[in-house]
């Protein structure tokens, strides 16, 4: 994941999030870009595109609380 988002930016952090139970995963991630030009950069380039033989969607993650 990381190597395909890089293409947008630099990556701060990416994560996968994974089922506390199985260990698997739960079809959805996140990455942090270090500028919200990056991140956008991202959303356009990356969305609807095949990662590892699955399409993606790429959306701004809304912050906590929200």
């Amino acid at each position: 994941m990381d190597q395909a988002f890089s293409d947008y930016g630099q990556v701060l952090d990416s994560i996968v999030m994974r089922d506390r139970d199985t260990g698997r995963s739960r079809g959805f991630g996140f990455v942090t870009y270090s500028s919200g030009e990056e991140a956008n950069a991202a959303v356009g380039g990356m969305n609807d595109q095949d990662l590892d033989g699955r399409r993606i969607k790429v959306n701004l993650a809304n912050p906590r609380g929200t």
